[in-house]
């Protein structure tokens, strides 16, 4: 027989090793925050502020125990909505090697538009295609996700229209890699044991942007995201979430020969949809 007391030291030494592994994670967090604010503050560069609405789908469809299918779209919205900011669509393909690993390989889609003080000079665009893996840790109420990924990025650079110089045209494409990290720790709200229907969490992450490889001049760290975002299952399938979002972005020569820094105040708003496609094993009589 167990006594009472030998239990309580157990739960307390299980809690204790809990609390340990999150604040790792959040320690974690903080030195990424730490060396991207390191980063975006070494030399001195132009600031534009903008305040930016950005609408987003994420989902990942099993279609069996091991492969899934993730979609994703993302309206991004300058000035709060009134003008086009960025339009990024992002299918892929998802392998599942148990419920804490996962590798995926896409194809990403950006159309990019001028906004801001300093507006790029034509509308372009941008094919590049990733891999990544995606690690998951369930500690308590807390789910950590570590996501690491890399880019290879065809850009459009645009000229003007011989025709009609306020229309662009394509020019060429260039070449650059990036590679981007992400640490997202979920907590769940209320007392219920799993996350599911009518739940509430609360979700906060970094993710760094940094540009490698590149022959043309380039900072390493392109950009910089810090997200809290306050989120409710809908259903077993839907979530939705919003929150605030605040992106540093690097943009070398982009004011008038200048480095700038954009800072982009965001509202952000979420809808996560995961279907599970997979054949239910029929039920036979006995």
């Amino acid at each position: 027989m167990v006594e009472s007391g030998s239990g309580t030291g157990n739960v307390r030494k299980t809690a204790g090793r809990q609390g340990v592994r999150i604040a790792l994670h959040l320690g974690l967090l903080a030195t990424v925050l730490l060396a991207s604010t390191r980063a975006c503050g070494q030399d001195q560069r132009l600031t534009d502020a903008n305040s930016n609405l950005w609408i987003s789908h994420w989902g990942d469809h099993r279609v069996s125990d091991r492969w899934s299918i993730h979609t994703e779209a993302h309206v991004r919205r300058a000035e709060l909505g009134r003008s086009w900011q960025q339009l990024l669509l992002r299918p892929a393909v998802n392998y599942h090697l148990n419920d804490q690993v996962m590798f995926t390989a896409g194809y990403s889609y950006y159309a990019n538009y001028p906004y801001g003080a300093y507006p790029i000079a034509f509308p372009g665009w941008e094919h590049n295609v990733y891999e990544q893996v995606q690690l998951v840790q369930s500690i308590g109420r807390f789910r950590i996700a570590h996501r690491f990924r890399l880019e290879q990025r065809y850009l459009a650079r645009m000229k003007a229209s011989a025709g009609n110089p306020g229309v662009g045209e394509l020019d060429s494409y260039f070449y650059q890699n990036r590679f981007r990290y992400r640490v997202w720790i979920t907590a769940q709200l209320g007392k219920r044991d799993k996350v599911g229907p009518g739940v509430f969490t609360a979700n906060l992450y970094d993710e760094l942007f940094l540009n490698f490889g590149d022959s043309e001049r380039l900072d390493l760290m392109n950009q910089n995201r810090l997200s809290a975002l306050f989120g409710y299952q809908v259903s077993t399938p839907v979530q939705v979430m919003v929150g605030y979002l605040l992106q540093n972005l690097q943009r070398p020569d982009a004011a008038a020969g200048a480095d700038l820094m954009e800072v982009n105040s965001t509202l952000h708003m979420v809808l996560v949809w995961n279907l599970d496609l997979r054949k239910k094993n029929a039920v036979t009589e006995p």
